[in-house]
């Protein structure tokens, strides 16, 4: 009888985590076709080129990880929004344009990036495959999109930090440690928090 009802239990809790995952998916579509979405924004007013912004592009990651069960590319996108939530808050509060659609990249992404770390487990490394993507981004942004759109700050020092940042260069630089310094917090962190590595199936 005890091992009936330890099967049974067994069995519910694999349909419920078959279920959860099953609406992670549904959400990791619903964030990749916002970032699709938010695309077609930019087409029509002629900034594709924004599609880049590191914290859209962090929503579309964590999308695609839920779909396709990819812990990797959540922890990089969850990574990413982590630290770039904020800083999109600020450049807000600064009267930065706000576009709806950004909201959902950015706050949507940053959720769901959370719940399927959560779930899907914190891959070992994450930290460096975060900064090492977003190094790569950078350089990306720097050769395919106009200086005066800064996309990811590829080209100029953010308004406002002249006086404080001579330097494109040493900005980029203290950037890229504030960037790296968090996402090392964030691994070791998060795995004292109780977010174990991810589980094979």
């Amino acid at each position: 009888m005890f091992i009936c009802g330890f099967k049974e239990e067994h069995e519910l809790n694999r349909s419920s985590d078959g279920a959860r995952e099953k609406l992670l998916a549904y959400l990791g579509l619903a964030e990749i076709m916002c970032y699709a979405a938010l695309c077609a924004q930019y087409a029509l007013r002629r900034q594709l080129e924004n599609v880049l912004w590191v914290c859209h592009l962090g929503a579309l990651a964590v999308g695609l990880g839920c779909v396709l069960r990819w812990p990797t590319s959540i922890a990089i996108g969850a990574f990413w929004l982590t630290l770039g939530v904020p800083l999109w808050i600020y450049y807000l509060a600064a009267g930065g344009e706000f576009l709806p659609l950004s909201f959902l990249t950015h706050a949507g992404g940053l959720a769901l990036g959370w719940v399927g770390l959560k779930k899907f487990g914190l891959s070992k490394g994450s930290w460096w495959k975060a900064a090492l993507a977003l190094v790569l981004l950078y350089f990306f942004s720097r050769w395919v999109t106009p200086p005066k759109e800064n996309v990811n700050l590829a080209h100029a020092v953010h308004p406002g930090w002249e006086s404080t940042f001579t330097s494109h260069s040493v900005y980029v630089f203290a950037m890229l440690l504030l960037f790296l310094g968090v996402f090392i917090v964030l691994q070791f962190g998060l795995r004292r928090l109780g977010f174990g590595p991810p589980v094979k199936p």
